[in-house]
């Protein structure tokens, strides 16, 4: 039954992809956060759910970018200034998720994907409206592409949701900001993807058939299942209500957010109910300091009273 919801899981990502040019890492990296707590240990489900999310990820990204570069919509000035802090940042956001404890990553995953939902749910347009010149902002695109590459990869979601809206603050024609963006995010997956690989390299105890954070077989399924059914979402593109789909699309992922961050919310709740008794019983108890001060002023005053008598 699982592999069956992976592949349904890849299936839908790809369809996604092909109605509204985006919806994978949406679509699977909530179903492996539910799924992948049946099959693993607590501790290291939610990171091989971001892992096994980047590697499906990739495997279609550069199927998509490669389309691209042939179609002639990259910038390959633009990408060779993105290239660096893409690849610095989506290798780094793995390994800086490998050190957090599972609960806040489950919180920070969680706290992602409400974003993009409510991004998602607004649906704003990505139309390019922006007269800057992206050429005399180079320390600001660099600074920017790694804020993304880094932030994203920690979650395991796709680079172009921020990276898309970002570049449409450029005049830079639309075909080329989502071709660049396709590429880039071919090369931000792929270092994603070592990063996740390389980070839980030396896991204790690892699963069957992982390779660090990434289990192979979901990526298999996944990408078997979202090859097939690509040309049928690019088919269906005309077709289905843009700003229907995009309501369920974040309906869906506003609700998996709740369901991945739930755990971590009862973590919260037990270290509450545990310290803020102990803070109350504190507060409750008169300081050190001021019982030396009571103390003395009793002595003192059975004193004052001994020499009176």
């Amino acid at each position: 039954m699982i592999w069956i919801a992976l592949a349904l899981a890849g299936a839908a990502g790809a369809l996604l992809v092909g109605m509204i040019g985006f919806g994978t890492s949406l679509v699977v990296l909530p179903t492996l956060a539910i799924l992948f707590p049946t099959l693993f240990a607590a501790d290291t489900a939610l990171r091989l759910a971001t892992g096994t999310t980047m590697a499906t990820m990739a495997v279609g990204a550069v199927a998509a970018g490669l389309a691209q570069s042939r179609g002639g919509h990259v910038s390959w000035p633009l990408l060779r200034l993105a290239i660096l802090p893409y690849a610095v940042g989506a290798f780094l956001g793995p390994w800086t998720a490998r050190y957090l404890p599972v609960d806040v990553l489950r919180i920070y995953v969680a706290g992602m994907l409400m974003v993009v939902g409510l991004w998602t749910l607004r649906g704003r347009s990505s139309a390019c409206g922006g007269q800057r010149d992206w050429r005399a902002h180079h320390l600001e695109l660099s600074a920017v592409f790694f804020a993304i590459g880094f932030a994203s990869s920690m979650a395991g979601i796709a680079s172009g949701l921020f990276a898309i809206p970002y570049l449409s603050r450029f005049a830079i024609p639309l075909r080329t900001i989502i071709g660049t963006s396709t590429v880039g995010a071919a090369l931000y997956s792929a270092f994603g993807t070592l990063g996740h690989i390389s980070a839980g390299w030396n896991m204790v105890d690892p699963p069957s058939w992982s390779l660090g954070y990434v289990y192979l077989p979901a990526v298999a399924v996944m990408a078997v299942a979202g090859a097939a059914c690509a040309p049928l979402g690019v088919r269906l593109a005309g077709r289905m209500n843009d700003r229907l789909l995009r309501i369920l699309l974040a309906v869906v992922i506003l609700c998996a957010a709740l369901v991945i961050a739930w755990p971590s919310v009862q973590w919260a709740q037990r270290i509450s109910a545990s310290v803020v008794p102990e803070l109350a019983a504190r507060r409750e108890q008169p300081p050190a300091s001021y019982s030396r001060i009571a103390s003395r002023c009793r002595f003192t005053s059975c004193g004052a009273s001994i020499m009176v008598k």
